[in-house]
């Protein structure tokens, strides 16, 4: 695949991955209210303050992403954080779903999407040559 079409693919992924994380992950995290997220089949602890800090950080890399989606090239190590961050968020996710008996249908979309993304930013990371 040649390194134009590389780029016009990583950022549809990117688009994708910035609504993702805002509108799935970062935003209910950080506002909505505890009764939702447990309809959700989140788990949910008693002091909400780690889940809205989470939601905070998962808003804060929605924005980096944003970044990246502007101007791959320039801005590769976000790109490189996110297969960090795609690698361990689906690593982490299959973990409680393998030793912690958790069967929320959201958090098995949420391990599918995010090991996609691992992939995918793998796959179209931009190269060397491309800059």
């Amino acid at each position: 695949m040649s390194n134009n079409r590389r780029l016009i693919w990583l950022r549809y992924i990117l688009v994708v991955k910035v609504a993702l994380i805002l509108l799935v992950w970062g935003l209910p995290s950080l506002l909505a209210p505890m009764s939702f997220l447990q309809r959700l089949g989140v788990p949910t602890p008693d002091d909400p303050l780690f889940l809205r800090l989470f939601g905070a950080v998962v808003v804060a890399f929605g924005v980096a992403y944003w970044y990246a989606y502007k101007d791959p090239i320039h801005n590769i190590a976000i790109l490189k954080a996110g297969v960090v961050d795609n690698g361990l968020v689906t690593l982490v996710i299959l973990f409680f779903i393998a030793f912690y008996d958790l069967r929320s249908v959201l958090m098995w979309v949420s391990a599918l999407l995010t090991f996609i993304l691992f992939i995918s930013f793998i796959l179209l990371m931009p190269r060397k040559e491309a800059a």
